[in-house]
């Protein structure tokens, strides 16, 4: 993962919340170069008076959030989405880290080419960045020689944007264990695309209303089914990523109660949103999986409030209106949300869906335990100084054209959310004032 640079100078932000701690009380923090120093009662005071002086007056201060499902688009694509947007878009979503797939050409194969990626974007970067390999047959022999430059290796078991799933189960296999062998998690797309292919035959026709018949919920539980049970047979950490049904969510809470070593996360479309939805506003809630019903949403929420499921994702998947706006069994499955993703998970307390700290550990401090970044996730003393500001009373109208990300067009255009960042501090560096 890349770092971004530091401030040379010590910063005090003073009377805040940290709602991590306890909502009745002020800290100030002390930042000195790109880490916390020390966090204080407020009416202790006595901290260096010639430290930079932020006024938080009684915000919370919130650990920057760990996104580690994103899509840029970035070398192949960056008519999409590249890096300079798309982590301006992060720091603008209380998003301090972010983790990205690349799923369009050129693929993440070799050593040499997550290097000439990481040299490409690191320096248009103003948050955080790491990338995974793609696991895809050609990386077969070079998975290990590239397992210090990546944050995992992502794999598509089902047919999503840019047709690099991976089907076979021999061909599997080898990736597994090439992967067990790194010690690294292998994340997961699971949807099984026999499955899929069954689905759209029979369901397809019916566009945005059928979508969730199409790729069901049946595909996503075969394929989480599949993904463990090659987990287990070859020693791989297996990570679920965006999971969009109960049924997989159940077999992901059996495995961690076996004691595998198994995570997963989802992602706001599918705590917001049901197939009613989909079928109501068509191409711009069309996404992989797709959305399904409110039980599975149910079962979603309850995932996160006891920890079956680990962590919030955005899942970040940019395209232009234009492309959006075609007929519906046409057009590209994705939704961009990191301009908005902080605010979108807070107003989930807001409206009584998930409490505080659930929110805060499913974003930030799980997501750190997951892929080890031991001085991330939290405002405490020797944890990195990512940190993001937020006035809780603020209550803000998502406008889709004000966004950083070159993707403008939003399912959630016109929702009214709280929790939105009003200054983003990556390694003791400010990198968005509001």
């Amino acid at each position: 993962m890349r770092d971004a640079p530091s401030t040379v100078h010590p910063v005090s932000i003073l009377d805040v919340v940290l709602p991590e701690r306890d909502l009745s009380e002020r800290f100030d923090v002390l930042i000195e170069g790109k880490s916390i120093l020390d966090v204080r009662p407020t009416q202790q005071g006595g901290f260096d008076s010639h430290a930079e002086r932020i006024e938080g007056r009684g915000r919370w201060l919130l650990p920057g959030f760990i996104d580690d499902h994103v899509h840029l688009r970035e070398p192949g694509l960056e008519k999409k989405e590249g890096y300079l947007t798309g982590t301006a878009a992060a720091a603008a979503g209380g998003v301090t880290t972010l983790l990205e797939i690349q799923n369009n050409q050129p693929l993440m194969t070799s050593r040499r080419a997550v290097e000439s990626k990481l040299e490409q974007v690191r320096p248009k970067s103003v948050v955080n960045v790491g990338v995974y390999g793609s696991l895809v047959p050609e990386i077969i022999g070079h998975v290990a020689e590239m397992s210090d430059l990546v944050a995992g290796y992502k794999l598509f078991l089902g047919p999503s944007t840019g047709g690099i799933d991976v089907s076979g189960e021999e061909r599997l296999r080898k990736l597994f264990a090439a992967v067990a062998e790194t010690g690294h998690w292998l994340f997961v797309h699971a949807e099984d695309g026999a499955t899929i292919a069954a689905g759209v035959r029979e369901h397809g026709a019916g566009g945005a209303k059928t979508w969730h018949l199409a790729r069901s919920a049946e595909a996503e539980i075969t394929a989480t089914r599949n993904a463990l049970a090659l987990g287990e047979e070859c020693g791989t950490r297996v990570h679920i990523f965006h999971m969009s049904s109960g049924g997989a969510t159940e077999l992901v809470k059996a495995a961690r109660d076996a004691g595998k070593p198994v995570t997963a996360g989802t992602c706001p479309h599918y705590l917001y949103f049901t197939n009613e939805d989909t079928e109501r506003m068509g191409t711009v809630l069309r996404v992989n999986p797709s959305i399904k019903t409110k039980q599975d949403q149910e079962a979603l929420i309850e995932g996160l409030r006891t920890g079956a499921i680990d962590c919030l994702s955005s899942d970040h998947a940019p395209h232009p209106a234009e492309e959006k706006a075609r007929p519906f069994e046409k057009a590209p499955s994705g939704i961009p949300c990191l301009d908005i993703f902080m605010p979108l998970c807070l107003t989930l307390v807001e409206r009584g869906v998930l409490d505080l700290a659930t929110v805060i550990e499913r974003g930030a401090v799980t997501p750190a335990s997951v892929h080890g970044f031991t001085r991330k996730g939290r405002v405490q003393e020797g944890f990195d100084a990512d940190l993001v500001l937020v006035d809780p009373e603020e209550r803000r109208i998502v406008r889709g054209a004000e966004h950083h990300s070159k993707a403008k067009l939003t399912p959630y255009e016109g929702m009214e959310l709280m929790g939105w960042p009003q200054l983003t501090m990556v390694q003791g560096r400010v990198v968005h004032t509001a």
